[in-house]
Parts: C-alpha cells; structure tokens; sequence
C-alpha cells in the first residue's frame, strides 16, 4: 500500500495537535517502549523482536498513528491514573479529526463504503499541499527528478484524495493497537473495553479487503505479525 505524505494534515486534519505533545515528552524523560521497559507480564508474552521495532509498520508500535497513540497514553496516564483508556483513545481521535468511524465495525460492505470516500478538498487546502510539496520538494537531497508544476502537483493531490479512507482507517486501527499494547506494556494488563477494540482492529486489519491492499512482498509478513499480535492480546489479563 502506498501513500502520499502531505495528506497527514489535509481535508482539516491536525494530526500534528494530538492530546500529547509526545515527541518533546519522549526526549524529555528518554522512555522509550522496549522490551528492557516493558512490565514482566509483557515481557513474557511480547518475545517477538519486531513488537518493539519503532519502524515496523505493523508493530504496535512501529506506525506514525501507533507510536503517538501510545507515546500519548504514557504521558496521559501519568494524570488519569484511573481513567478507562477508551477515553484517552475517542479524544485522541477527535482531535486528530479523522473521519467517524465505528471501532468495532467489521461489516465488509461497511468498511468498504468508508474507505472509498474522497477527501473533501476545497481550494485552500489545495494550495497549501502544492506549497508544502514545493518546500520539501526544495529541501531534498535529490536533484535529479524534474520539479512539477502546480498543475501537476494539483493533480497528485486530487488523484490521492480519492484513496484517503484506507489511510484513515488503518490509521484508526494502529491507534487503537498503540494504545492497547501501550496499557499492557505499562501496566502488566489491559482493561476489557480497549482489549476488545484492540481484538477487534487487529481482526479487521486482516480481513482481505484490507489485508489485500498490501504490496505482495509484505502482505504475509503483515498476516503473521498480526496473527501474532492477537495472540499475545487474548493472552493479556485485565
């Protein structure tokens, strides 16, 4: 699967405004989610070496949305020592301004339906995309490509909003799985509501419809990962 990167904050996203602020909070303190960190209950469990890869993209922790939803639930969690962390998950979203999606959806006509929707892009945002793309297009090492004019670049952008709904939503999903896995490294256990979405997500990111997006040298590398993944989190105690 493929993305282009400017749409992380298009169509009035502010994914670069989550609850947390996690980057300067992870270099304050210099935690970091590894297996050296992690509470013994996960320790014993989460024994595969990508769980605690910052890079891979199906770790929980690995994904741009995973890794600032579990940066952000630590920093949370240092004040809502209580709270359930499906509150902490449904502000993080909202405020990251992702479409509405159901978490436990798993109808496949359902799930197909919201990520063929396009991305609303009204003039402004357009502009603001061809600008941010003309600055890093400036700022790169690469001098051998052709530059693009605005026409070109306003075709990109049109062309790419109309895949944005698998981006949301897988998105979705790895914040949702950040934010489970996180609990269970931190804590040695996992609440029952956020334990089920975190089931949930991880089923629904195998589903063909979604799984299939895949490139094909990655897809069953994704499948095994994931499978994986469910099965630490149904062995997880609450």
């Amino acid at each position: 699967m493929t993305g282009i990167f400017f749409f992380g904050c298009s169509n009035g996203q502010t994914k670069s405004n989550p609850i947390v602020d996690t980057q300067p909070n992870k270099t304050m303190d210099n935690f970091e989610y590894t297996f050296k960190s992690a509470h013994p209950k996960a320790q014993a469990l989460m024994t595969d070496e990508f769980f605690w890869s910052p890079i891979e993209e199906t770790a929980p922790f690995g994904s741009d949305d995973g890794s600032d939803a579990a940066y952000g639930f630590r920093q949370w969690r240092l004040v809502n020592k209580t709270a359930s962390p499906m509150s902490y998950l449904k502000d993080l979203i909202e405020r990251w301004q992702y479409p509405y999606f159901n978490y436990n959806e798993m109808d496949t006509t359902k799930i197909k339906e919201y990520i063929g929707r396009k991305a609303d892009l009204d003039e402004a945002t357009i502009q603001q995309q061809i600008q941010t793309m003309k600055e890093v297009s400036k700022n790169s090492a690469d001098t051998s490509s052709r530059k693009l004019d605005d026409n070109e670049l306003r075709e990109i952008i049109i062309s790419s909003s109309n895949s944005m709904g698998i981006h949301f939503l897988v998105g979705q999903d790895n914040a949702i799985i950040g934010t489970g896995f996180a609990q269970f490294v931190l804590e040695g256990r996992i609440d029952n509501d956020i334990k089920n979405l975190t089931i949930t997500a991880i089923k629904r990111q195998l589903l063909p419809l979604l799984i299939n997006r895949w490139d094909d040298d990655y897809r069953d590398k994704r499948k095994q990962q994931l499978t994986r993944m469910l099965e630490v989190i149904n062995r997880a105690g609450s």
